[in-house]
């Protein structure tokens, strides 16, 4: 499946995939409109087919959410993995998988937004969804998993679950922090170093690698600590 160009101006739908053009309709309309104002009604009107095709696809907006989500999450699992290939030592690609991850929120603002920002009801939840969720944490475990092996660490549920929600909090969290410039109220105060700015490239690269060196060797006592 591919993701479309959110930009790109929309032209009414005449054929083809209606359920395809009705997501990429959402997506386009939410540089108009917060998430609260789009209504099935007005997705059909945008792609120009009656309020009743719409709900063929999608019974109510959740169902659209959710194919939404699913769209968002197959890109963002794309982009990891094709930022951070398994031929990497794994310390290198954990910390390109952090990098990536940062990256991919500032680029994709949109897609980001609606893989994180979206509640999702546990009735919604179909095995499509969850398959979706845990392919975009597979690329975080198979590098934990590798880094277990190459340092001869006992590999079992609990060491490979902590270690990808290491991975995971330590990217989620840098990523939140610069939404919300609270690193660079840190830098601008002179409690922090100017590196941790991420401002650009340099203070990227020097920020991921110190906070990596912290994660792995915490990964790593750990994991030496948890032998069941």
């Amino acid at each position: 499946m591919t993701l479309k160009n959110p930009d790109k101006q929309n032209t009414s739908y005449h054929h083809g995939n209606l359920k395809q053009a009705l997501v990429d309709a959402y997506l386009q309309l939410l540089h108009e409109f917060p998430v609260e104002k789009i209504s099935l009604r007005k997705l059909a009107s945008h792609v120009g087919v009656a309020a009743t095709a719409v709900y063929n696809h999608f019974p109510d907006k959740m169902a659209l959410v959710v194919a939404v989500k699913l769209e968002c999450l197959g890109h963002f699992t794309r982009y990891l993995e094709s930022h951070a290939p398994d031929t990497l030592e794994p310390e290198v690609r954990i910390r390109v998988l952090g990098q990536s991850y940062y990256r991919y929120s500032i680029e994709h603002a949109q897609y980001f937004e609606r893989i994180f920002q979206e509640q999702v009801p546990d009735e919604y939840f179909t095995p499509e969804l969850i398959n979706c969720v845990m392919s975009a944490e597979k690329a975080l475990r198979s590098a934990v998993l590798a880094l277990l092996q190459k340092n001869n660490l006992p590999v079992n549920q609990y060491n490979e679950a902590l270690g990808t929600y290491a991975c995971w909090s330590m990217a989620h969290g840098i990523t939140a922090l610069a939404s919300k410039h609270m690193n660079h109220t840190a830098c601008a105060s002179g409690r922090w170093p100017e590196e941790f700015l991420l401002h650009n490239q340099t203070s990227v690269n020097n920020s991921f690698e110190a906070m990596t060196e912290i994660l792995i060797q915490g990964i790593l006592v750990s994991a030496r600590n948890h032998t069941d």
